[in-house]
Parts: structure tokens; C-alpha cells; sequence
């Protein structure tokens, strides 16, 4: 059941050729799509971007021409003497590749530009106050640590607090928007087809109810490419024809020895003009749906369930970037032995981020336990302290900053902060990495 709420719940979508925002306010009854209610083609904002004779941006699509000459971000003088308007396209890839760009003789990095472009999507959010709390989960095909940095800084840029970012891939957004549909469309196995890379890709979600908490997991059940050699010269007929036939021997690996309850088909790539046949076969006392907002709402409800307005289902979404180990330490906490949690397992490695402060007891070592989600033994990391100066018991804080960059390398640093007036920090800090 959703809570009534004055938050403000971004799902945000991006991809090489456009962005999608799928919102949830206390005033909407359910997730909505941007622009999606009067024309679904313009909830679809361009990636890319143009800058105008007065230094204000624009989203563009790199297409329709402005009133005054376009140049594309460092190139040379344009050809006219109108004031110039500088365009940026493939942004996601520069964006992907960390590229610096010069326009209006001034440089942006990666981060600034994806922060220019959140503003401008944002803004066409008319619920987006001062007064809103405002919570955003992105998702994109892949993740790594690069990406993930940059848009972590580019939203911290439009004033979020890194506690309000979440980022999760595609899949993970396909699991999450299925969960919160009717449990009637995946009390069996859901499939997902794509386009992607010139290819027509079948996944497949599963969902294990023989454990507790049941545990799901998406997979690749089959794949087709669908370009120019596959194609071999064919007429457009012909190739419609073969296109139909390709689809429907996908499909046919897709469900082979499943059961499936429902299947969606991702983007417009899939059309009954051609697809007659495989479509038929596709809806065969099954439930299918068709549209583009899925990952962006799937995105939505997942930032919902992490906030706490939407009930969790209980069921762990088992991704290849998952953690499956817990990582603590033991501690005195209010004169109690006790086991402090750092990462708990479960949760993707982007969103895993804890910071603590401690009084060292005498000690000149840290010990960091980790343990696998299901059975198994605990693992005791050292971590020593060399050079930390020679104080009383009780006269060291320190700090701890514990990350992840992939699902199995965590990265802690330690910080030597003093006792207040009475010791001075040493300035140190000590970096260790695990690799599980």
C-alpha cells in the first residue's frame, strides 16, 4: 500500500538516445511518466544539449535547428555571422567516457554536464519545490564505478544529499517494476524482449519461493541479432517475413520447459506489422504488454520501496551487483559487546556507502568481519594501523569510510582524526581493500 507522503520519487531512465522520468507525490495516485498521459513521444527528453547566444541551456535533439547557427562543442567558428549556439550530442557516451568538453570558450567536465542536464529534466516538473524532499533512483543498461561516480555528482551538484541518490541497471528496474504489478502477472516466470546492440534479446525473471526470503534473479534465456548480415541483401518483404520468423524462434527458446505468466515488450522496435505471427504466439494464453516506461517506472518503485512508502515484497533480487556478504565489526556500544553492521548483503555494490566514528580502546588493528548471505563461516579482515601515534586508551577517534566499486571489491579508509583539544590529528589515514 502506498503512503501518503510530501516526497517527491524520481525514477530516471538514460540511455544513448534519450532520457525517461517516471514520478510518485503524495498528489498522484500512482507512479506517473513524464509527458507520458498526452504524448508518449515527448516523454522521451533528447540526450543532448544546446547553448544558447546568452549562455542558457536547452535540451536538443540534435536535429531541429535553432533559430541561430549550431556548432557542435569544440569545433571552430561557424560559417555565419549569427551569434553562435553550441551542441552537444552523445552526450550519454561522453558522459559514459568521462569526456571534458569546450563550449563558449569554457570547459565542462563529465559531472558538470550531466548536473546542467538533471536541471533542465527536473525542471519540467511542475510538483518540484523548495519545500520537496526529493529522492532519485537512475538506472541504466550497465553500471561501473566510473558512471556511477559521475551521476552521484552530478545530482549532488543539484543539491541532493547522497543518502537521497540511488542507482540500480535495467534489470534491476524490470524486477521491481514487475513485483509491484499484480501478483497474478508474476506468480510464474516473466519474460522481457528487447532491441539492443542490433539484436533482439530474451530475458527471463525467476523467482525461487523455496527459500527464505525467496530470492529472484533475471537471466538471458536467448538472443538473435537482427543487422545488416543477418538481413543478406533481403527486400524489405522478404525481410519482414524473415524478421517474423526470427522472433518467433527466439520466443520459442524463451519459453521452452517455463512457465510464463507474463512477457513485455521494451521500445517500438516491435511492431505487428511485421511481428503477426510471433505476436500471436506471444499472447497465447499469456498476459504481454508493450510500452517504454518500464525501467523508468520500475526505477520509481524501487526508490519507493527504499524510502519506506511502498511495503518491500521480501523477495532479495539476486544481480550480478549484488553484495552477498555482510560486513561488521564487533564493538562496545553503550558498555555492550555487540556486532555493528557496515554493509549489509543484499544490496546493490553502487548504493553500499557507510561512514562511522570509534574510540580506539588500545587497540592498533581493526578487525572486519564479513559473512556470506547463506551459510558459511565469518572471515576476519586485519587491518593494521602503522605509524598511528602512541596515546592513551581511549584517546584515538577515528573515522571509517567503507565502499564498494564492483559486487566483490570493498575499499575502507580510515582516518586518523585526534581526541578533540586534547590530542591533534596525525594527519593519517590508512586504505585497505577486500576482494571477496
Amino acid at each position: 500500500m502506498i503512503q501518503a507522503t510530501n516526497e517527491l520519487v524520481l525514477g530516471i531512465e538514460l540511455n544513448e538516445q534519450y532520457a525517461q522520468i517516471t514520478y510518485y507525490h503524495q498528489s498522484v495516485r500512482e507512479p506517473m511518466t513524464l509527458g507520458a498521459a498526452s504524448d508518449a513521444e515527448h516523454a522521451l527528453l533528447p540526450m543532448g544539449m544546446r547553448q544558447d547566444s546568452q549562455g542558457r541551456w536547452h535540451l536538443w535533439d540534435g536535429k531541429s535547428a535553432p533559430a541561430a547557427a549550431v556548432r557542435s562543442a569544440g569545433s571552430g567558428k561557424p560559417d555565419t555571422k549569427e551569434p553562435a549556439l553550441y551542441g552537444i550530442t552523445d552526450l550519454y557516451g561522453r558522459i559514459a567516457r568521462r569526456e571534458a568538453i569546450s563550449c563558449g570558450g569554457q570547459s565542462y567536465e563529465a559531472g558538470e554536464l550531466l548536473a546542467i542536464y538533471f536541471r533542465l529534466c527536473m525542471s519540467k516538473l511542475k510538483l518540484l519545490t523548495k519545500e520537496t524532499k526529493l529522492y532519485v533512483m537512475v538506472t541504466v543498461r550497465e553500471l561501473d564505478d566510473l558512471q556511477s561516480a559521475v551521476i552521484v555528482e552530478a545530482l549532488e551538484r543539484n543539491g541532493l544529499d547522497r543518502r537521497q541518490i540511488f542507482l540500480q541497471d535495467y534489470l534491476s528496474s524490470f524486477f521491481y517494476h514487475t513485483i509491484n504489478q499484480k501478483k497474478e502477472l508474476w506468480y510464474q516466470d516473466v519474460a522481457l524482449l528487447t532491441y539492443e546492440d542490433e539484436a533482439i534479446v530474451g530475458y527471463v525473471l525467476h523467482i525461487d519461493r523455496s527459500t527464505r526470503p525467496a530470492i529472484a534473479a533475471v537471466n538471458q534465456a536467448a538472443r538473435q541479432p537482427m543487422d545488416e548480415e543477418i538481413r543478406a541483401g533481403r527486400g524489405d518483404t522478404e525481410w519482414q517475413k524473415e524478421k517474423d520468423r526470427l522472433f518467433f524462434e527466439l520466443l520459442k527458446k524463451v519459453f521452452e520447459r517455463r512457465n510464463v505468466s507474463a512477457s513485455y515488450l521494451m521500445g517500438d522496435y516491435f511492431n505487428k506489422s511485421w511481428a503477426e505471427r510471433s505476436i500471436q504466439f506471444l499472447c497465447y494464453k499469456r498476459h504481454a504488454f508493450q510500452g517504454r516506461n518500464l525501467y523508468s517506472k520500475g526505477a520509481c518503485y524501487a526508490v519507493m520501496e527504499r524510502v519506506g512508502l511502498i511495503e518491500s515484497h521480501g523477495i532479495i533480487f539476486s544481480g550480478c551487483d549484488m553484495i552477498e556478504r555482510n560486513l561488521g565489526m564487533e564493538m562496545r556500544v553503550r558498555g555492550k559487546e555487540t556486532y555493528y553492521p557496515l554493509v549489509n548483503a543484499g544490496i546493490n555494490w553502487y548504493e553500499a556507502h557507510h561512514v562511522c566514528e570509534f574510540i580506539l580502546n588500545g587497540e592498533r588493528e581493526i578487525r572486519v568481519l564479513s559473512q556470506p548471505m547463506a551459510e558459511g563461516e565469518s572471515i576476519v579482515h586485519m587491518m593494521r594501523l602503522p605509524g598511528l601515534p602512541d596515546r592513551p586508551d581511549r584517546g584515538t577517534r577515528l573515522r571509517m569510510t567503507v565502499w564498494f566499486s564492483s559486487a566483490v571489491c570493498c575499499h575502507i579508509e580510515v582516518e586518523d582524526l585526534g581526541f578533540g583539544g586534547l590530542y591533534r590529528s596525525s594527519g593519517l589515514s590508512w586504505q585497505r581493500e577486500l576482494r571477496f
